[in-house]
């Protein structure tokens, strides 16, 4: 009865230390240099106003619903 203990407690302990997941040392990344963190200006980021003027050459009163039928199959492509 013992010994079965023993054993039971054993293979438990065992298996505890073989699933445990290792932990990362000093703070180190898998590429071996730290990342930097990315900094964004405002200026990176597009909004609607940075295309209007190109909208406003490329959509005319005569092709308007072939661009917004272009638009239209985009979008539902998308989903």
């Amino acid at each position: 009865m013992n010994r079965s203990i023993v054993l039971a407690l054993f293979a438990l302990s065992a298996l505890v230390v073989a699933c445990e997941e290792p932990k990362p040392t000093g703070g180190t990344t898998t590429g071996g240099a730290a990342m930097a963190p990315v900094v964004l200006d405002d200026k990176d980021i597009p909004t609607a106003a940075d295309f209007d003027d190109q909208a406003e050459k490329d959509i005319t009163a005569t092709n308007y619903k072939t661009e917004l039928d272009a638009l239209e199959k985009e979008i539902s492509a998308q989903d």
